[in-house]
């Protein structure tokens, strides 16, 4: 199946977009691709770059996003927890990750689901996600709040 570029699904632009493309949606599960060369961790470290597990857990939260607004959500999905993260081993590039999420539970406007990336079929990272969507004007009262310009003001 074709889906649409990942641009037009989740707002993460470079260098903090993880997420390549989608691969395949069933239902509430989904499973994503990010592709990493050395550059893209060139700080973490120096000389030996190595893909931070905060990345990895960031990929699944941008993966569970491009899945609600394939299923039709409006607003801003926002990562709001993180439980039982686990990292299972080290992650250089150049690589191609698999990142796949399944939805568990859906209350009250927030969403659980847990994710597992692997790097040629094996498990490197998992954790559960918390994730809600919240509609613009919050992200704009936020963003005023914090005293950040929203786009229309920059």
């Amino acid at each position: 199946m074709n889906f649409p570029p990942i641009e037009t699904l989740i707002p993460h632009r470079a260098p903090h977009r993880h997420v390549s493309r989608i691969v395949s949606v069933e239902g509430t599960h989904v499973v994503a691709e990010g592709d990493f060369v050395p550059e893209d961790v060139s700080g973490h470290f120096p000389g030996r770059p190595i893909i931070p597990g905060v990345v990895m857990v960031e990929a699944l939260a941008q993966t569970l996003c491009a899945l609600a607004t394939l299923l039709g959500e409006t607003g801003q999905a926002v990562l709001t927890g993180v439980e039982k993260a686990r990292f299972r081993g080290i992650v250089m590039p150049p690589c191609t990750l698999t990142y796949e999420v399944d939805v568990t539970e859906r209350r009250f406007g927030v969403t659980w689901a847990k994710g597992r990336v692997l790097r040629d079929g094996n498990v490197v990272c998992s954790a559960n996600l918390q994730a809600a969507i919240v509609s613009e004007d919050v992200i704009a009262a936020a963003s005023k709040a914090n005293g950040v310009q929203g786009p229309a003001e920059a």
